[in-house]
C-alpha cells in the first residue's frame, strides 16, 4: 500500500502536463489508460504494469546520467516507489542512492516535469514519473552495487546520447536562450533531426517519405549550399531551422520543446529582414497550429490543393504575404 500517494492528484498532474514531444504525448495517453485500470498503481507487486519514479539531475556542470548495467545505455536514475513514499520522494531517494550526489529538490518538489512509458525488466511496464533535482558540482560517488559509471555531461552531450524517451525533457529543461545564426553543412544532421521531431509532433498524420539520414544528406548537399538557411541553437544544440529561397519560405521547423517560446516569431522577423518583399509558402491543410501562426504574421491563403504535387501526397495550402 502506498498510503501517502493520492492517485487522483497524480492522475491530474499527468493529464495536465504539456508534452515535450510526440513520444511524451503518446506516453501520457498510455499512462492515463493504464493507470485507470490499476487497483494499486504504485505497488510493483500488484501488477506487471506500475508507476515508477526517476530524477532529472542538473547543475552548473550540466546533466547527470548513469550507464544502466543491464541495458548499457545512459539514463537518468530512478526506480520503484517504496511503501509510504510519494513519487517525488522516491525520485530523490533513488537519485541519492544511485549517484552518491547531494541532490536536492527544486523550489516545487512535487512538480512533475516529464512522463515516459517503457518496458522494464521481467516483462514489466513502467509508468515513469520524472522530477527535476539539483546537485552541487561535485563528482558522483555511487556506492557499491550500483552502476559505477555515473558522470556529468554537458547539455549538448546529454541530449546527443539520450534515448528517445529522455531527449524531450532534456531539451525542455536546457537553460539558455537560442542564438539564431547562418547554418553550416555541419548542422545538417541536427537540422534533419529537428525536422523529424517537429513533424512527428505537429503533423503525425502526414506520412514522411524520407528517412532522417536522407533528409540530412539533402540538407548538407543541396539546401545549405544553395539556399539561405538559418538555425537557432542553444550551446551547440540546434532547436530550430528556417530555409529560404528567393520569394519562398521553404522550411520553418522548431523542436517541439521550443514551440510556444517566441522562436518562430524571431525567425519570421529575420525573414522580413532578409527578404522584405512578397513571400510565399506551402503548409499542410491539417497543420492548423502552423496555419494560425502564419496568418497571424500576415500570410493569406490563396490556393488549396489535394496534395498530388507534394511528396507526401497530403492536402496543402499556398500562402502569400504581400508587403
Amino acid at each position: 500500500m502506498k498510503d501517502s500517494v493520492d492517485p487522483h492528484a497524480i492522475r491530474g498532474q499527468v493529464a495536465a502536463l504539456p508534452p515535450t514531444d510526440a513520444r511524451e504525448r503518446e506516453s501520457i495517453a498510455t499512462f492515463l489508460s493504464a493507470f485507470d485500470l490499476l487497483e494499486r498503481p504504485f505497488d510493483e507487486q500488484a501488477s506487471p504494469t506500475h508507476v515508477t519514479a526517476s530524477a532529472i539531475i542538473t547543475g552548473v556542470q550540466g546533466v547527470v546520467l548513469h550507464l544502466h548495467k543491464r541495458l548499457s545505455i545512459w539514463l537518468q536514475p530512478g526506480g520503484h516507489i517504496d511503501d509510504g513514499e510519494t513519487p517525488w520522494q522516491a525520485a530523490l531517494r533513488e537519485a541519492a542512492e544511485e549517484t552518491g550526489l547531494p541532490v536536492e529538490p527544486g523550489p516545487q518538489p512535487e512538480h512533475l516535469v516529464h512522463v515516459d512509458v517503457h518496458p522494464g525488466p521481467r516483462g514489466h511496464t513502467h509508468l515513469d514519473l520524472r522530477y527535476h533535482l539539483i546537485s552541487a558540482a561535485v563528482p558522483p560517488d555511487p556506492p557499491e552495487g550500483e552502476s559505477p559509471d555515473v558522470r556529468w555531461f554537458t547539455w549538448a552531450e546529454a541530449i546527443r546520447i539520450a534515448e528517445p524517451g529522455l531527449e524531450g525533457v532534456l531539451r525542455a529543461l536546457q537553460p539558455g536562450d537560442a542564438t539564431v545564426r547562418p547554418a553550416t553543412v555541419a548542422d545538417a544532421a541536427a537540422c534533419a533531426h529537428v525536422y523529424r521531431r517537429s513533424k512527428a509532433f505537429a503533423i503525425p498524420e502526414v506520412p514522411e517519405p524520407h528517412t532522417e539520414n536522407e533528409v540530412a544528406a539533402w540538407m548538407a548537399e543541396v539546401a545549405i549550399p544553395t539556399m539561405d538557411v538559418w538555425v537557432a541553437d542553444v550551446d551547440s544544440v540546434v532547436v530550430g531551422q528556417m530555409m529560404v529561397a528567393p520569394g519562398w519560405l521553404q522550411h520553418l521547423y522548431l523542436d517541439p520543446a521550443w514551440m510556444r517560446r517566441g522562436l518562430g516569431d524571431r525567425f519570421l522577423t529575420l525573414l522580413g529582414e532578409r527578404q522584405p518583399g512578397e513571400m510565399q509558402l506551402w503548409a499542410f491543410q491539417s497543420n492548423h497550429r502552423a496555419r494560425r501562426f502564419y496568418e497571424r504574421h500576415g500570410f493569406v491563403p490563396v490556393e488549396f490543393t489535394d496534395g498530388a504535387a507534394n511528396e507526401e501526397l497530403w492536402p496543402d495550402v499556398r500562402y502569400v504575404r504581400r508587403m
